[in-house]
Order: C-alpha cells, then structure tokens, then sequence
C-alpha cells in the first residue's frame, strides 16, 4: 500500500499500472536502466573492475558540481533545501543515489570498453546508400581508384560520412554486417551488402585481436583507451546485447504486478 484514501488502499501495483496507461515507455525506460544498473555492478564485480579512489571521488565531484549548478538555474542557493523543500525529497537519500549513479557511470565504462577490447574487431569504414543510383556510383567509383573516405563523404547517409565513414570497431558476432567485416581481407572492400531497402559498402582497416586478462593487467590499457575515445553507442549496444544473454533477466513480476501480458524480456 502507498496512500489510503477515504478509507480505500491505494497499492504499489495500482500506482505503476496508472503510470504505465499514462507514458508506458518512460516505466520501461526506468525498468530497462535498472536492469542496466545491476548488470553494471555484476559484471564489474565479475572481471574485478577497479577505477580507483581518485577517480571515483573526482566523478563524484562533477555530478555533484552539476546538481548544484542546475539547482542555480532553478532559483535555490542551498541542494539540501531545494530537494527538501521544492522536491520533497530526503537530500541524504537522494545524494546517495547520485553519488551511486556517478560511480556506476564510470563502472559502466570501463565494463564496455573492456568487453570491446576482449573480443575480435575489425576497425572499419562504411558508406550507406539509400538508392540503386548511389550503389552504382560508389562502385563505379572503387573501380576507378577513387579513396573511400572520398566516396563515403559524397555518397554515405550514414552520420559517419563526415569522417570518411570511420565507425566503432565490429564485433565477430553473427550479425550481417560482422560476417562481412570478418570475411574482407584488411585493405579490401566488401558490398554491397543489402539492409532493410539501403546497402552497405564496408572497408576493412585492420582486424584486431582480443585482449584478455585480469583487472591488474588490463586496467590501464582500457584506461588509456578511453582517454583517447569515449564510448560510442554502437559499442554500448553491442555490449548490452551481450550482457542481456550473459545474465539472467525477468521482468516478469512487473508485468505480473500490474496484470499486464507478459511478452519476452528485454
């Protein structure tokens, strides 16, 4: 029970099916990064994952110093009476949860960039084309020399045209696209590759071997990695699929709880 009113129980279940009939996607969101945020701290736990102090207090920092600046900007001087007075909140339950989300982000990064760099990859480029006439041009092209960072800025409508179609490396997983990375000789040119009405061209840059090893080993090279790149989202998505494989997930008891059918886990 969450609130009695003229003598009648309002519930959990009854609050959660009202918000779900009133923005349905913003209850799977939340679900979803909750789920995210578990399998965070079970896959780091799992490879022994370890920022350091200092990074975690200086994380914690910036988060901070970001909650204070939008607090400014919303009127208050003082956090702790601005989440007590205008949010009603607990301001120590709630810095908390910050201070736990700021560390999860940095927990995050470092369980993404070190499952990128345990598996093979291929470093490549692409051009997408949305029409048959594109497809020609890009061909006709490749015979005749032309670079293909040239020809990804001409022709690509992938956001990666601007860079000369230079993507996140490619995973060896199943997918089209991987299969085609992973069959290319470095050097060579694959495509095109037919997806959902648009065709893919892909040039292989150089495959690149997994890097396997405890914490104590890699942690400085996955940190010198993300020194030099941040994590991309085709990389954080290729990560969650395979972590939503790796562990077990259900969220069965939500849908239970508010007696809506239940379809396959995310």
């Amino acid at each position: 029970m969450v609130a009695r009113v003229a003598g009648s129980e309002v519930s959990a279940s009854d609050l959660i099916l009202a918000w779900m009939q009133r923005d349905s996607m913003a209850v799977r969101r939340t679900m979803d990064e909750l789920i995210l945020d578990r399998i965070v701290i079970a896959e780091a736990a799992r490879m022994g994952i370890d920022p350091g102090q200092e990074k975690v207090q200086a994380q914690v920092k910036r988060v901070r110093s970001a909650l204070e600046e939008e607090v400014r900007r919303a009127g208050s001087v003082d956090v702790h009476e601005f989440l007590s007075q205008r949010m009603g909140l607990d301001p120590e339950r709630y810095l908390m949860a910050v201070d736990h989300s700021a560390l999860t982000d940095l927990l995050a990064e470092r369980c993404v960039r070190s499952y990128t760099l345990g598996e093979e990859r291929c470093e490549v480029a692409l051009i997408l084309c949305g029409e048959r006439e594109a497809v020609d041009l890009v061909q006709s092209g490749l015979a005749r020399g032309e670079e293909f960072a040239q020809l990804a800025r001409a022709h690509s409508q992938d956001a990666s045209s601007t860079d000369g179609g230079r993507v996140p490396a490619i995973l060896r997983n199943n997918s089209a696209l991987s299969r085609l990375a992973f069959h290319t000789e470095p050097g060579e040119v694959g495509g095109p590759l037919a997806q959902g009405g648009r065709w893919l061209f892909v040039q292989v840059i150089q495959r690149l071997e997994s890097q396997r090893g405890p914490w104590s080993q890699m942690g400085p090279f996955v940190e010198r990695s993300l020194e030099a790149e941040a994590i991309s989202d085709p990389e954080y998505w290729q990560w969650k699929e395979a972590m939503l494989k790796l562990y077990e997930v259900d969220t069965g008891p939500l849908l239970e709880l508010v007696g809506e059918p239940q379809g396959e886990n995310p």
